[in-house]
């Protein structure tokens, strides 16, 4: 139903809806299916006299864009898409965004114009763009790799595929991070590499075929991980295309992960340098369960993670598990201790009312999870340097509802 069409009825109808469930009128017009999101975004823009945009990532200045972080622009969902000599244009998901706008319009000392379109359009152009940020600073940047290090690259983006493509001569290596292709040129004796750390090594399963497909393990740093591999061969080259096959692992079948997006949002926090997190479930039981299988959920093996609690319970086994005092008291000092590790994510579940030891856990490691039981009282999280609530609700026939929000103080 189009913005503009609403019957009294269907005001009835919302009003009731948001007598029940609280938030704004407008969601409770989405909620009952009485408009659509973008419907009720741009009823807003011409309400607000503001144009109503559809920008894809190629079109958006990467200066203007440049002006603020991914984070910044994940937590205000507010992204400058356009910079003259005098002129900032940014667009936000509604024009009340003043606090995000304001900033912008002190820090450049530029006139800033709104324009209008929908979160989760919002939330695509951001992790586009900074794909393409990242993939800008790194052209002319061609220096041959060996793959042993270009298997580190892979692991570091947490890529769904990657691959190797020989032209004669000349073999690359390739990788998927978060949607942009990275390609390295190869050097050293890559193949005899292959050969070592893939099981079936190419040359057992291949033989002299020209077309093959097989299920392999690639060992790499020490750790194991399970591949789907196909192989091409005609005159001109060969291809080998790999997917992890994390998709069919027991944890992801115990614990279903979030959408594409939100994993490459967190993925994007995290290889910034810090990422602090405060975990909220529904039911509030499920948290302690799932917890401390999140960074293999979200991030790769190989990045060193540890869980920390006070009351024995169940560790991953891919984590490091430590166990507090039963003193609150000494937690802060407790933790303090453990920052000489250099631990590259901490989960925390400490459900203790105080939260003085909640600035010490973040200094264990660059990536924080902190499982948080106040979930009417975030104050303290943001005030110790969180700026991101991760929820996760049970819905029935085991599928798992993720949401990633801005945390606000």
């Amino acid at each position: 139903m189009n913005v503009g069409r609403i019957t009294e009825g269907d005001v009835a109808t919302a009003l009731a809806y948001q007598r029940e469930h609280g938030g704004y009128f407008g969601e409770a017009l989405i909620a009952c299916d009485l408009v659509s999101e973008g419907e009720l975004e741009w009823g807003l823009a011409s309400q607000a006299d503001l144009p109503y945009v559809f920008p894809d990532a190629e079109s958006i200045d990467y200066e203007a864009a440049m002006l603020v972080s991914p984070e910044w622009a994940l937590a205000h969902l507010t992204l400058p898409i356009m910079k003259t000599e005098d002129t900032l244009t940014v667009i936000v998901e509604s024009p009340l965004k003043t606090k995000a706008v304001d900033e912008l319009r002190s820090r450049t000392e530029l006139n800033v114009e709104l324009a209008l379109a929908a979160p989760s359009k919002i939330r695509e152009l951001i992790r586009q763009v900074y794909a393409r940020a990242a993939a800008a600073e790194e052209e002319g940047y061609r220096a041959p790799i060996e793959l042993g290090d270009a298997w580190d690259e892979v692991v570091q983006a947490s890529a769904q595929r990657f691959g190797i493509s020989v032209r004669g001569p000349r073999a690359s290596v390739w990788w998927d991070d978060a949607g942009t292709i990275r390609r390295r040129p190869l050097s050293g004796d890559w193949e005899g590499y292959l050969e070592q750390s893939l099981s079936p090594s190419p040359r057992a399963a291949v033989g002299r075929n020209d077309r093959a497909m097989w299920d392999g393990t690639l060992s790499r740093a020490g750790t194991v991980t399970e591949v789907d591999v196909r192989f091409l061969r005609d005159e001109s080259g060969l291809e080998y295309l790999f997917h992890p096959g994390q998709q069919t692992s027991q944890l992801k079948d115990r614990f279903p992960p979030p959408s594409e997006g939100i994993l490459s949002e967190v993925r994007m926090l995290a290889r910034s340098g810090k990422a602090r997190f405060v975990v909220t479930s529904d039911p509030a039981s499920f948290g302690h369960e799932l917890l401390p299988h999140l960074p293999e959920l979200f991030l790769d093996p190989t990045w060193r993670s540890i869980y920390i609690n006070a009351e024995d319970r169940p560790a991953a086994a891919e984590a490091f598990s430590h166990r507090l005092s039963e003193d609150p008291a000494a937690w802060a000092s407790e933790l303090e201790a453990l920052r000489a590790f250099q631990f590259d994510v901490v989960t925390v579940d400490l459900s203790a009312e105080t939260s003085d030891w909640a600035t010490s856990a973040l200094d264990v490691a660059s990536v924080a999870f902190l499982l948080w039981s106040a979930v009417d009282d975030f104050g303290p999280a943001y005030e110790a340097g969180i700026r991101w609530q991760l929820h996760v609700a049970e819905r029935d026939g085991d599928d798992l509802d993720w949401t990633l929000e801005a945390l606000q103080a």
